[in-house]
């Protein structure tokens, strides 16, 4: 009865972990803000620009900018570099991360008009970890993922010369899956690995409004909805002995993604250059408790307290992006940006699945342009503010860094 209370409650432990499988980016929560590579060259700055088909996601506003049908798609590919430095030596999450996104949008043609339509796909949340299955942290996770797909339908209005308004309908869908070891504290017995998937469905909006002063001046504001995905899924554990409890069960699970507002300011001293500045608020404090639903008794929160329940307790941040382009010439554009973002999680609820930092992330893009088609393809380099853990139960004492490298590619095509 011992054997099987211990590795259930190490089972359920691990499950409330892997719903917190995040980024290997720090400082962001699990949020990617990097959904084209026009606004990550310039450090996310884009609010107050948006104008090309990814105004869907960073100020659907924006797309009133454009003229005919737009369609825009590329990836960002996330390199990780968080290292654990502990008594034992160094372990290195390895995950990468392939996020992919896709735009367009149109005015069926209808030159002058003030309306436009357009189509947003993309994963505004998510990524995920790899800390191998020897490490300290084994029995919590090994591999673990979390990855929220977002379908964006989107219209804009351009009231008048000046101002301009747009929203999305978004429509989310979220997967997570977790493998991690299970400790089996019978003699000779080797561990068991432990394997979760789930997913869910919830609905959002995004709502935005740009403003141009006149050719030199422009604000731009967005809002992003909150929004609840309950995942629900199966755990199983597989091992050399066949314990109660440990068997395919049904669990489910809410997890509460937060609201967010971004403003920016956009300066064009001459007509090849643009600077802007965006600051931008995430109502982390939306995500309190993690609890877990199932029949067995083993893996609900109501008979097993204790370890169905896992606080996260994060706190709002900010993260200030500052961005510039310039156009070389007719064909190729370039563009630079800084983004310092602030810690997103307590030192009560440190975890490996997500070991955040005050960041510092640098960007550099270039663009070439010839008739229809465009090119874009940008670099990115982030550091984190170094982290010392002490007092771990979880075998996370030590010190904490991270450094990290991306690129991104958008192709764009007007037709």
């Amino acid at each position: 009865m011992k054997t099987h209370i211990y590795s259930a409650a190490k089972i359920v432990a691990a499950l409330t972990v892997s719903l917190a499988a995040t980024s290997s980016g720090w400082a962001l929560g699990f949020r990617n803000p990097d959904q084209g590579a026009r606004a990550t060259g310039q450090g996310e700055a884009f609010v107050a620009q948006a104008d090309d088909a990814s105004a869907i996601y960073y100020n659907p506003a924006g797309l009133t900018q454009g003229t005919g049908t737009e369609s825009t798609s590329g990836a960002y590919f996330d390199f990780a570099g968080t290292k654990f430095h502990g008594p034992g030596g160094t372990l290195a999450n390895t995950a990468t991360s392939f996020l992919p996104h896709f735009y367009c949008a149109t005015d069926f043609g209808k030159a002058g008009s003030p309306w436009r339509v357009g189509l947003g796909l993309n994963v505004p949340f998510g990524n995920s970890t790899d800390w191998g299955g020897t490490g300290p942290f084994r029995y919590l996770v090994t591999k673990s993922s979390l990855a929220v797909y977002n379908i964006a339908p989107s219209v804009a209005y351009r009231v008048n010369d000046h101002l301009s308004l747009g929203v999305d309908l978004n429509v989310y869908h979220g997967e997570t899956e977790l493998e991690r070891k299970i400790a089996i504290p019978i003699p000779g017995v080797p561990d068991a690995h432990f394997h979760f998937r789930g997913d869910g469905n919830a609905v959002g909006a995004t709502v935005g409004a740009l403003y141009k002063f006149n050719d030199q001046h422009a604000i731009g504001a967005v809002y992003r909805s909150p929004f609840t995905i309950n995942f629900a899924g199966q755990a199983v554990s597989r091992d050399a002995v066949a314990l109660p409890g440990t068997g395919p069960s049904a669990v489910e699970s809410s997890i509460n993604f937060p609201q967010s507002v971004a403003v920016g300011y956009a300066y064009r001293p001459t007509k090849k250059l643009k600077l802007e500045v965006d600051v931008e608020w995430t109502n982390w404090e939306s995500l309190h408790v993690v609890r877990l639903s199932s029949k067995n008794a083993n893996f609900d929160y109501k008979t097993n307290p204790l370890q169905a329940t896992l606080p996260f307790n994060w706190q709002d941040s900010f993260f200030y992006e500052f961005g510039a382009q310039y156009e070389l010439n007719a064909n190729w554009t370039a563009r630079a940006g800084y983004i310092f973002s602030e810690n997103t999680v307590p030192d009560s609820t440190f975890s490996p699945t997500l070991p955040d930092g005050d960041r510092h992330v640098f960007s550099a893009g270039l663009g070439w342009a010839i008739k229809r088609l465009q090119l874009d393809v940008v670099y990115q380099y982030s550091f984190t503010a170094d982290r010392t853990v002490t007092g771990s139960p979880l075998g996370m004492n030590g010190k904490w860094t991270s450094d990290g490298h991306a690129l991104m590619f958008t192709s764009t095509v007007h037709f």
